[in-house]
């Protein structure tokens, strides 16, 4: 698997996470905005996640809850405030049940550099006490590998454009 890049640098409100897909940029972002694969990766292998709503445009809102082995749900929800397919999503992210970090902005961008695409999340905190309270309770490089290792696992299953299969046919 790839390796996934987190920066979480002293005294910044942000975390930023880039991973490199073997991958075209529309392949990517289709895996990364479908509601009914992301349940596969979002939240890591630690949690299942329910998808309630995803309406991936400007003013449409979304709404996870990823559950624990033992039925406890966390809800997380926001809004998309701004969509361009497939280069760049820019979206609040919030956890519902408060605590430090509950409110973000988050920017994923999508850039394509001779058939791979490079991803990058930019999760901006209210400050740099919500930034820091999030870390610890999260684990968050564990399990942003983890759910990045998932979405490769996603993309590389999903049809290129231009393949074709065994007998010669478009895929």
């Amino acid at each position: 698997m790839a390796d996934t890049e987190v920066v979480i640098e002293p005294g910044r409100q942000d975390i930023v996470v880039t991973r490199v897909f073997d991958a075209p940029r529309d392949v990517v972002f289709a895996a990364y905005t479908d509601p009914d694969l992301v349940p596969r990766w979002w939240g890591s292998g630690r949690f299942t996640t329910e998808v309630d709503r995803m309406d991936v445009r400007p003013g449409g809102a979304w709404r996870f809850v990823a559950r624990k082995a033992d039925g406890t749900g966390y809800g997380f929800r926001g809004v998309y405030h701004d969509v361009v397919a497939p280069e760049r999503i820019v979206s609040t992210y919030e956890f519902e049940e408060g605590g430090p970090g509950r409110l973000q902005l988050q920017v994923d961008t999508l850039t394509e550099v001779d058939g791979k695409t490079e991803l990058v999340v930019v999760s901006l905190f209210q400050s740099v006490e919500d930034r820091d309270g999030w870390i610890p309770a999260a684990g968050i490089e564990k399990s942003v590998q983890e759910s990045m290792d998932l979405l490769e696992e996603i993309i590389r299953e999903r049809p290129r454009p231009g393949a074709t299969d065994r007998s010669g046919r478009s895929a």
